[in-house]
């Protein structure tokens, strides 16, 4: 088991497809580290790149360390900057969008683990998260 991933050392899956889709990196979760409480990952997103809205039933904690974001959680839009965390509760929507000029750095860390094998399904079948109706 690891205990030490760095940055392009995990795990990188495509969501929505490899042309045009979003790299999604798994960094922990239980088959890498043995980790029993959490899967914890890592994305970066262009200016004006986005996560599409969605909802599961895990807590999830994102930490933006660089860029400018729009976290939307439960319908509240929060603009964030570096060096900011937000937290989401379980089964309630959520979106991240980069609002600003330069490249979106971010991680997730979602309890308990699991969601990364909803990773995998989704870059296996070239697809993100569905898209949900306003």
């Amino acid at each position: 088991m690891n205990s030490v991933i760095p940055r392009g050392d995990g795990e990188i899956l495509w969501l929505g497809g490899s042309e045009y889709g979003r790299p999604v990196e798994i960094l922990v979760e239980p088959g890498t580290t043995g980790t029993r409480a959490f899967t914890m990952g890592a994305q970066n997103l262009p200016p004006r790149g986005h996560v599409p809205t969605h909802r599961h039933p895990y807590e999830e904690i994102l930490f933006v360390y660089q860029g400018r974001a729009r976290i939307t959680v439960d319908g509240v839009p929060h603009e964030v900057g570096p060096e900011t965390a937000v937290f989401v509760p379980p089964d309630v929507y959520h979106s991240i969008e980069n609002v600003g000029e330069a490249e979106l750095r971010l991680t997730f860390t979602l309890s308990p683990p699991g969601y990364e094998n909803v990773f995998r399904e989704l870059a296996r079948a070239g697809n993100d998260h569905p898209r949900v109706p306003a």
